[in-house]
Formats: structure tokens, sequence, C-alpha cells
């Protein structure tokens, strides 16, 4: 019991302190029971700028990411005119290039932050004003889940769209369906085609199954036509120059790209490909 004749402010006796009795719980101000609030510490984060190549109406957009951006970059021609940067702070983050009234924007979104990329896909947005946008990025089959049951050895093209329309269809591409997720820049982009406050009316991911290796490029060229049509006729007709050496290793199937593989040197404890 407490001591009738001690202050409201003094802490109770120290058998209250150490009792587990019930009818006793609540009673006194217990020390450290309320810990003083701390200023929230907030890192500023580095503003996203985009540059431009020079050029007159975008007619379409074409975002690749990660390995699935090198894979395209290494089947275009060299661009005719100056190439756009995007980068985050001063970090340089992206290269925009142009082919005739279409953009590929090219981001290696692996290491990025969430905040970054999301900063990115706004900026991106705001600034090409493009009609039309395609995002193009990857998956690996051993990791996702089918709706009928399907072979690891001849995974298809896989495509999502935020139009409202279920009649969407993407010519040589099946539907990527939940529950399935999509992340990175492709993610930001289907997120940002759903708010009511942005420009971005609507956007088509598409999806390249791992490795890339397997790859026709016919394979890449045909989803492309509906969307990019100037993009998919330079790729048309030509071979695959991406082999088994271009393939990146992961540290576990569908975990990211593993550092400082794309130079040869692999590291990290159980690094596996994509089975």
């Amino acid at each position: 019991m407490n001591d009738p004749l001690s202050a409201l402010s003094a802490p109770p006796p120290r058998y209250l302190l150490e009792s587990d009795s019930s009818d006793e719980e609540g009673q006194g101000a217990y020390p450290g029971s309320a810990p003083a609030s701390r200023p929230k510490i907030q890192l500023d984060q580095p503003p996203a700028t985009v540059t431009l190549p020079t050029g007159g109406t975008v007619e379409g957009t074409v975002v690749a990411t990660g390995q699935a951006g090198r894979f395209l970059l290494k089947h275009l021609p060299a661009p005719t005119g100056s190439e756009g940067v995007i980068k985050i702070g001063d970090e340089k983050v992206g290269v925009i290039r142009a082919f005739e009234k279409e953009l590929v924007v090219l981001v290696d979104d692996g290491d990025l932050s969430h905040e970054s990329v999301w900063a990115i896909a706004k900026k991106l947005v705001e600034d090409i004003q493009s009609p039309q946008w395609t995002t193009l990025s990857s998956y690996v089959p051993a990791m996702y889940i089918a709706k009928a049951k399907s072979s690891h050895l001849d995974p298809p093209v896989r495509f999502i769209s935020s139009s409202s329309s279920q009649k969407t269809e993407v010519q040589g591409a099946e539907r990527y369906d939940p529950p399935n997720f999509i992340s990175g820049l492709a993610g930001a982009f289907l997120t940002l085609s759903a708010l009511p406050t942005t420009s971005l009316q609507s956007t088509t991911a598409i999806l390249l199954p791992l490795p890339l290796s397997r790859l026709a490029i016919s394979h890449l060229s045909t989803p492309l036509s509906s969307s990019s049509s100037s993009i998919a006729s330079l790729l048309k007709g030509k071979r695959s120059q991406w082999t088994d050496d271009d393939d990146e290793p992961y540290s576990a199937p569908g975990m990211g790209r593993v550092r400082g593989a794309r130079h040869g040197h692999v590291a990290g404890e159980g690094v596996g490909m994509y089975t």
C-alpha cells in the first residue's frame, strides 16, 4: 500500500517495483516508464536531376533497368546526338539516349534506395512528358509463381500493364500475375500511373526471363513493337550478342545482383545462378 503522507510525485516503495502482484499494478510513477522523446533525425535525400538529350518531340520512352537495360543497350546502335544524364545528387546513375523520336532511359537501380528510385521516376515523368511509357526489367523463372504449370527451360517474356482495360495484351508476352510482385523503377512507374495527381496515365512493364543468354532478340523486339516501334525496328533481324559470360550471378534467386559481378569478380557466400 502507498504511504498516505508521501507526495503524489514520489516514486512507489521498493517492494512495489519488484512485486508482480496484480493489485499493485499501475501504482506510482515508475522511473523510465515514459522515456523522454528524442527529436527525429531525418537525413536529407539528394535530389534527382535529369538532363535531356537535345532533340524534338518525344513520342515514346523506354525505361530499361539493370541487366535488362544492359541487354538492350548491347544490341542498339550508337546514338547520333547528345546523351542525357540522370543524377542523384552528384552521382551519375543513368543515361538517356535518343533514337529518332523515342528515348531510351538506362538506369542501374539495383543499388539505389527506395527514395532515390521514387525520386527518379517522378522526375522522369515530370521532365520528359512522354505520351507513352514502357519499362523493361527482368525476372527469375524459378521464383515465379505461375497459375499454370510451366517449364523453366523455356520461360516466356511477361508483361504487366497499368491500363484499366482487362483486354490489354502485348504481342509475344504472357501476363505477369499475382501474387508475384515488381520492385525497382518498373514498380515505381506502375505505382505512379495509379495516382490521380500525375500526368502518367498508363505504363506497361516488360519482364525478360533470366538468364538472358538464352533469350533471342526477337523475344524482345516483338513485345516492344506495340509500344516503341522505333526501338523495336532497330532490334529486328539481329542475333543476340549476349553470352553466358554476360549473365550476372545472383546471391540468391531473385535477390539482386552480386556486387562486382559485372567485372568478373563474385563476392559473398552461397553465390548461385538462377535455380
